[in-house]
């Protein structure tokens, strides 16, 4: 179990020490909010620049809090197709809630005062503070692919052994601290996991 955010980033940093990085050409990428801590420790480890990239799931017109699929703020997405046909979700649903949802990135993107950058050519390493189904995470290798990427990393404290197993395929490399394959929550794995503020990621990407 890790302490914190801190302290997973810290792990990980280590953990990714001995990769030869090409360090003029290679970008630590946060998944906001939970994995910017963790890439902050990275970045500031390997002396790399640290940058977010937004992937956001699209809620069920049902259930706010249920996911249906995920959008990335470059504009890719992924609906599942078996909550579609089950749910009986519209098309017209799916292009408002995608539109609902980028507007959002787009104002957490003024908060944050980082203004969106092409990552065409760059090597990789994308980071959050634990990976659950591997959906985010999957969506955002393929929009960052899509982009013109040159390679990805994919780095987190914990996954799921078989998700793990699944990452590691769809990236040129995966490192994980943990995976387990008894499995419920990434929360589980810290003892603190508060969620973070704004303020909190905005003091991280400005130190």
């Amino acid at each position: 179990m890790f302490k914190n955010r801190e302290e997973a980033g810290k792990l990980l940093a280590q953990a990714l020490k001995n990769i030869d990085f090409d360090k003029e050409n290679t970008i630590v990428l946060a998944l906001p909010r939970g994995g910017v801590p963790i890439a902050k420790e990275i970045a500031n480890t390997l002396e790399l620049p640290l940058d977010i990239f937004f992937v956001k799931k699209i809620p069920s017109p049902y259930n706010k809090e249920a996911a249906i699929g995920a959008v990335s703020e470059n504009g890719y997405f992924f609906i599942n197709p078996q909550a579609k046909a089950l749910l009986n979700i519209s098309d017209s649903y799916i292009e408002s809630a995608l539109n609902e949802v980028i507007n959002k990135i787009r104002e957490k993107r003024a908060v944050y005062n980082i203004k969106p950058k092409s990552f065409k050519g760059k090597d990789i390493i994308l980071v959050d503070d634990g990976v659950a189904t591997g959906s985010s995470m999957k969506l955002a290798v393929d929009a960052l692919k899509k982009e013109g990427v040159n390679k990805v990393l994919i780095a987190a404290p914990v996954a799921p052994y078989e998700v793990a197993k699944e990452l590691e395929k769809i990236a040129n490399r995966a490192i994980f601290l943990s995976t387990p394959v008894d499995f419920n929550a990434v929360g589980e794995f810290y003892e603190d996991f508060h969620q973070l503020s704004d303020e909190e990621v905005v003091k991280l990407l400005n130190s």
